[in-house]
């Protein structure tokens, strides 16, 4: 009886070691490497971007999971299973690697395109730019052309005009033949110059005059003097009566000052008897003589 009992526990042993030496109904490692595994499949960025290092721990974890199927050692399964999450966590970084380089090149491709559209902006810029400038020379060589050419008028009206370029403008100069002796009225010559004037300032109305009397010495200064400002006043009225407005007259009477040659003969004296009228320039601008009365 004491050995049947003996024989039945060594049976009983033997069942139990036998039992305890097949595989484990489950093994942690390879559930982990699974589940990371499905998670990585269903990550399309992964999917995409890392398909070579997914594939690589798709094959580690088959291979662990064939090893867990023909119990094989635990050792063997779990090296596959790491393997398999090792792989998977290169197909994640993999996968952030290849996304990161792929928004850099998208943001080279976009900022190619943005220099491109720049540079396209900067041609037709200068492009406008070169017209524009095109446009001013040629404009400006037009006011050019037509400056020249009021010139030539000017110059032509001048001569017409028998007026005299001086350092104070133009001066057109009426002798003492164009009025009656000791007179101011105007004679009919100076009526023809004075209407020659007229004309001169209507076709320049930003030209002013200025009309200056003198005399010679014969005779009392004061009379000389009132004798000369009543001559330039008889032009200034010439001109008024064609059309000329006062604003653009400026009288002044120097009587004996100023003479252009010598008093002490007769062909000087009939020279100082004059009426010069000063045509100023563009602007209008007429310079004073040094001194005024």
């Amino acid at each position: 009886m004491r050995f049947f009992k003996l024989l039945m526990y060594c049976f009983l042993s033997v069942f139990i070691l036998i039992g305890c030496g097949g595989p484990p109904e489950d093994n942690p490692l390879l559930k982990e490497a699974k589940n990371n595994f499905q998670e990585a499949e269903n990550d399309s960025a992964i999917v995409t971007n890392a398909p070579v290092a997914l594939k690589e721990a798709e094959e580690a974890l088959q291979e662990s999971e064939r090893l867990w199927e023909e119990k094989a050692g635990k050792e063997l399964v779990d090296h596959h299973a790491y393997i398999s999450k090792q792989k998977v966590a290169i197909a994640r970084e993999t996968a952030k690697l290849n996304a990161a380089q792929d928004e850099v090149e998208r943001a080279e491709s976009q900022r190619q395109k943005v220099l491109i559209k720049a540079r396209k902006a900067e041609a037709i810029a200068a492009e406008k730019r070169a017209e524009e400038a095109l446009s001013q020379a040629e404009k400006e060589r037009r006011e050019a052309q037509k400056a020249r050419e009021r010139a030539e008028e000017l110059a032509e009206r001048v001569n017409k005009l028998e007026a005299e370029r001086t350092e104070r403008g133009l001066v057109l100069t009426l002798g003492d033949v164009l009025f009656d002796f000791d007179k101011a009225t105007l004679k009919s010559g100076g009526e023809r110059a004075v209407e020659k004037l007229a004309q001169f300032m209507k076709e320049y109305p930003n030209r002013n005059v200025m009309i200056e009397g003198f005399t010679d010495t014969v005779g009392p200064a004061d009379y000389n003097k009132q004798l000369s400002r009543r001559r330039a006043n008889s032009v200034r009225q010439a001109l008024q009566n064609k059309g000329i407005s006062f604003s653009r007259i400026q009288v002044r009477g120097y009587g004996e000052r100023y003479p252009v040659a010598s008093n002490n003969t007769e062909s000087g004296r009939q020279q100082n008897r004059r009426v010069e009228v000063i045509i100023s320039d563009a602007e209008g601008n007429i310079d004073e003589r040094t001194t005024s009365d």
